[in-house]
């Protein structure tokens, strides 16, 4: 019995040592995720008894929210306009209808969001270009689409199965360009020249009916719209008289000779049900941060005396409107108001306990992302400063002593006086009494160890910037762009972008972290630069220092064509920033900050630009040099045309300049070395086009952007995108979809110099061109992939791993020698590569490489790497509809100690070693004293 038990205890721990997995106190310890719905376009408060509200997003978001405890369940629809939401409805369950052609229709569960029916509507009235509008009313949908010549199309069809069961044409010869109209459940109105017309599409044979409107007449600048959360009730607003005018088209009369409500147009409206049979407007102005609300009854128009009431809100929210509303009827304090705002910022508000929730739905449309290095603790900056003789450059504040000595009695001075603060501080701390001297500990997070607590600085589309803190997930600051400024916009796909630029990081204390954010004028389209401390989000001047009442807006007064940052650091005297290389529309060459324009000129001489064109395909560089009269000057040196011309760029792939390459070569089976063929100035571009045939190309290009010759280039018939691509070291990698086979492909290129290593020492893109030895190979993906990264490190040791984000939600975490181009094709007895495995088209999708595990992240708009403190671990940031953080370690934490590592065994172990080291020197010297006596 006793060997069947060790037997079986043997088995038992054999097993076990074979399980790979996440154990449960690690979900959550080094990663996070914060999940949103976007922008809202429609919204409606479910039953009393649900306490929840119904939202439709921008982002092809359906959702819900709990009154108290926010977000309950959501369902992320088809990316694009395949599952854009055109109607939202509120029932029993709640339905919606999105796409285009075809129409989905669907219904989930009100309390759990699972979905109970999908129909789907394909109909040749859906393909006809123009605007549409949706609506419901027992149980049919109905479809208005307005721009036909001197008609209107009406297509009714069933919301249950999605059957089409109607289509006319209702004659109108008045339908212009400037008709404004919308539809209430069954009813169309349309304003056209002061008259409106109503049409009720459940009859038959119907047609428009005017109704008189007498109080139009001294009225202009016309527009009609919807109330929320009301059936039949409709606005006019008149923007020269300032008014808006509420009445109901309940039973459609002949005439209304005065509105039931008249408030300001710049009102926000929104309907309750205040009392049976009783319908309530509330109306809502603005001013600054609060909103004055005021009840106004439908009926007699008469204003609820006791309502009138005030709602303060955030600071940089900005202009808000009111999505929908709620009230237990004829009590005031339990209405409810959720209101959305121009940042994206949604809220939650009850008349009698002010905001409840409220979320930054900015953070789901992030276009630019930096992970900066925290400034140093208290502790450390007392170290720092007894060095540190920046003080003169800064010029600013005086930091924890007053010495003003130079040379070697100041630096004596400065050292004596930082110990004796240090022990002040320990004292103090250790009697858990403020320091007065250094004021306390410094707010706000700081820099740790091992260089993991960041900060994560993201801009939003929306114009927004937040700064996050890395470990947390929490939002330290969030700073609101003046609405002037708008992000830049590509030619090709219309996508927002915000460059972002670090010109000075923390390491320079006590000088600031200094950031550059590139946005351009709404009106002129001219560049504007915006400054800010990206640890505090505080303005910063064009000196690279904090202030308070500095703008932070620089207009450089010419449209941007491109933008580089310097990658030398200036010296001391211009306070470590560095410079902007700016290329405007007309070819000329900038340097920014202007007063160290002189400085940068040494750094920018013979420098290279390269500029793409995405929807002509012509590429063009250029060159800068310093010129006698003291300025930089740009000189056009190549240019290179795609053919053919009708070729769009849709994909370009630099290396990350904070890079570093740990090996030179390769080394093979023979034990010879196989030498990279590592060029810091090629760059990738990945082009798309349609061959006479009407079939789809793709065509990749590696190109010199110093010189403008194409290194390689190959072509992949029948492939399209969506495309992603990856430009690292000596290699490519790059997924695309295959249009013939039907499935997503990722290829890989590996370029090498050959046996003999061309130049050791540095690369040159001028002397003869070198010819590199290209490796390439396919393989096939089963999954749709939204972004691509690769790690990065600091010293470039750890393995290369990339990063792919899956439509299903996944990360997927795949090791490079799984798309290694030199995996053979051969019996695994013949001699190959060491660490290179045989070659198998599929890629492997394996649970315990995606590193979200079961926390999915959808709608992935980009993956931001960043090195750590550690050579084994790099920091990973994932952004889109939800954000995702954490950290990975592609050759393992070798660096680090294993939190099980057992300390007390460790240093019982080198205690009992030391004891017995000296017990043994003892004896030893015991031993020679008696052999010397004999």
């Amino acid at each position: 019995m006793s060997r069947i038990f060790v037997t079986l205890l043997f088995l038992k721990c054999s097993l076990l040592s074979l399980c790979l997995g996440l154990y449960e106190d690690q979900i959550g310890k080094f990663d996070w995720r914060q999940q949103y719905v976007g922008q809202p376009i429609f919204s409606q408060f479910g039953e009393p008894d649900t306490g929840k509200v119904y939202v439709a997003t921008e982002k092809n978001v359906v959702a819900a929210f709990h009154w108290k405890r926010g977000l309950v369940w959501r369902q992320v629809l088809e990316r694009g306009d395949q599952g854009a939401i055109n109607l939202l409805y509120v029932g029993p369950e709640v339905l919606t209808v999105s796409g285009s052609n075809p129409v989905y229709v669907r219904k989930w569960d009100a309390n759990y969001g699972f979905i109970t029916m999908d129909a789907t509507i394909q109909s040749k009235h859906l393909d006809s270009p123009g605007d549409k509008k949706w609506s419901l009313k027992s149980g049919i949908l109905y479809q208005v689409h307005l721009n036909l010549p001197s008609q209107i199309a009406v297509s009714t069809y069933s919301a249950y199965g999605g059957a089409e069961l109607s289509y006319r044409l209702i004659p109108s010869q008045w339908v212009s360009k400037t008709t404004r109209c919308i539809v209430i459940g069954g009813l169309l109105a349309c304003l056209q020249d002061k008259v409106l017309r109503v049409i009720d599409m459940c009859e038959e044979d119907s047609s428009f009916k005017i109704v008189s409107l007498p109080f139009l007449e001294q009225w202009s600048d016309l527009d009609i719209g919807l109330i929320n959360g009301a059936k039949k009730v409709i606005e006019i607003t008149s923007s020269s008289e300032g008014k808006k005018a509420i009445f109901s088209l309940d039973g459609i009369p002949e005439e209304i000779v005065k509105p039931s409500i008249i408030v300001a147009s710049n009102a926000l409206v929104s309907a309750i049900q205040w009392e049976k049979n009783q319908l309530g407007i509330i109306s809502a102005v603005q001013s600054e941060n609060s909103l004055q609300l005021a009840l106004h009854l439908l009926d007699s128009g008469d204003n609820v005396a006791e309502f009138p009431s005030e709602l303060q809100l955030p600071v940089t929210v900005g202009k808000v409107s009111i999505q929908a509303s709620h009230c237990v009827p004829g009590k005031m304090k339990s209405c409810m108001l959720f209101l959305s705002s121009e940042d994206h910022t949604i809220m939650l508000y009850q008349l009698s306990a002010g905001l409840i929730w409220s979320r930054e739905e900015a953070l789901s449309s992030i276009v630019s992302v930096e992970i900066l290095e925290l400034p140093v603790s208290d502790m450390d900056a007392v170290i720092e400063n007894s060095f540190d003789s920046k003080e003169d450059a800064l010029n600013k504040r005086q930091h924890f002593y007053k010495a003003k000595s130079t040379g070697f009695m100041g630096m004596l001075w400065r050292r004596l006086s930082s110990q004796m603060l240090q022990i002040r501080a320990l004292l103090m701390k250790a009697l858990g009494v403020e320091d007065p001297v250094t004021g306390g500990p410094r707010t706000g997070p700081v820099r740790d160890g091992f260089g993991l607590h960041r900060m994560i600085v993201a801009a939003s589309s929306v114009g927004k910037l937040f700064g996050i803190d890395n470990l947390s997930g929490e939002i330290i600051w969030q700073r609101r762009l003046e609405p002037k400024y708008i992000p830049l916009q590509d030619k090709a796909t219309g996508s927002k972008h915000m460059p972002l630029f670090v010109l000075r990081t923390t390491s320079h204390f006590p000088l600031p972290a200094h950031c550059a954010l590139l946005l351009k004028d709404r009106n002129t389209g001219e560049g504007v630069l915006y400054l800010f401390n990206p640890m505090s989000g505080q303005h910063m001047s064009e000196y690279g220092f904090d202030e308070v009442a500095s703008p932070g807006y620089y207009p450089l007064g010419y449209s941007v064509t491109q933008c580089s940052m310097l990658h030398y650091q200036a010296s001391e005297e211009t306070v470590f920033l560095k410079g902007l290389l700016i290329l405007d529309s007309k070819g000329a060459a900038h340097l920014y900050p202007k007063w160290i324009s002189n400085t940068l000129m040494d750094l920018a001489d013979h420098t290279f630009l390269y500029v793409a064109d995405p929807t002509t395909g012509v590429l063009s560089g250029f060159s800068f040099a310093k010129t006698s009269n003291q300025e930089i000057s740009a000189k056009h040196v190549w240019e290179v045309v795609l053919p053919p011309g009708t070729q769009q760029i849709t994909a370009v792939a630099s290396k990350n300049p904070m890079e570093r390459v740990n090996s030179q070569g390769r080394v093979l089976a023979d034990r010879s070395v196989l030498y990279k063929y590592i060029n810091p100035n090629l760059v990738a571009f990945i082009s798309q086009g349609v061959d006479p045939v009407h079939k789809h190309f793709l065509n990749l290009y590696l190109i010199d952007v110093v010189s403008g010759t194409i290194v390689f280039s190959l072509t992949h018939k029948r492939a399209k995108g969506p495309v992603h691509i990856l430009h690292s070291e000596n290699w490519v990698v790059y997924s695309y979809y295959n249009d013939k086979s039907r499935r997503t492909e990722v290829a890989s290129l590996e370029l090498y110099e050959g046996k003999v290593q061309s130049n050791s020492t540095a690369f040159s893109s001028v002397t003869t061109p070198l010819q590199p030895i290209v490796e390439r190979q396919a393989y096939i993906l089963p999954a749709v992939v939204d972004a691509m990264k690769e790690t990065i490190t600091e010293k470039g040791i750890t393995s290369k791993h990339i990063l792919m984000a899956l439509s299903t939600g996944g990360i997927l975490e795949l090791p490079w020698m799984f798309v290694d181009p030199r995996r053979p094709i051969m019996a695994m007895s013949e001699m190959r590569d060491e660490g290179v495995i045989p070659y198998i088209p599929e890629l492997p999708i394996p649970m315990d490489a995606i590193i979200n595990y079961n926390k999915t992240v959808m709608q992935v708009n980009g993956i931001h790497t960043s090195p750590s403190g550690l050579e084994s671990t790099c920091l990973v940031f994932v952004y889109g509809l939800d954000l995702f953080y954490t950290r990975v370690a592609p050759s393992k934490t070798f660096d680090l100690l294993k939190e099980d590592f057992d300390h007390f065994l460790i240093s019982a172990v080198l205690l009992g070693l030391t004891v017995a080291s000296y017990l043994t020197r003892k004896l030893s010297a015991r031993k020679a004293l008696k052999q010397a006596w004999k």
